[in-house]
Formats: C-alpha cells, structure tokens, sequence
C-alpha cells in the first residue's frame, strides 16, 4: 500500500516537472516568434516567476552577460529541471 503511494506521488513529481520544462520550452519558442502575442504574455505570468531567481544569480555570477543581451536563464532553468527529473527517477528505482 505504501509502496503503491510513494510510488504514485514520485509519478505525478515527474509529470509535473516534465510538464514545466515543456512550458518553458513553449515560452521560449513563443517568445521569440510572437513576442507580443496575448499567449504569450499568459504563458509567461507563469513561466517569468521562474526564470526571475535564475536571472539574477546569472547577473550576480557572471555581471558581463548583461551587456550581451543574452538571455540564458532559460537554459539553466530547464537544466536544473532536467537533473530533478534524473534525481527524482533515481529516487523513485533506489526507494521502490
């Protein structure tokens, strides 16, 4: 029963992290096609919250990206989703 539960709870983390990184894959490709596109927009209210941290721990570590005009929050935010999907679904094999 326990087992079942944990490993009920473990899927649905990964769903929804996976869910995330495809919304934020989304938003990027929206963002650079329709930037101003009312979907956009509302994909982004969710998606910004997100990113924000990673920016500025970006702008702190590396303070010269700024004038590039690059944008690799991103990047780092589908990343670090990316290695909670492989911690979690080690997790989930070692526990279960």
């Amino acid at each position: 029963m326990l087992v079942g539960l944990l490993n009920l709870v473990f899927s649905i983390v990964i769903f929804l992290v996976k869910v995330a990184s495809w919304l934020l894959l989304v938003y990027v490709v929206m963002s650079l096609i329709l930037p101003q596109n009312k979907y956009t927009l509302l994909v982004g209210k969710y998606v910004e919250p997100v990113l924000t941290p990673f920016r500025a721990w970006l702008n702190r570590v590396f303070p010269k990206l700024g004038q590039l005009r690059v944008d690799l929050s991103p990047l780092f935010a589908w990343l670090v989703m990316d290695v909670a999907i492989w911690v979690l679904e080690l997790l989930k094999r070692i526990l279960l």
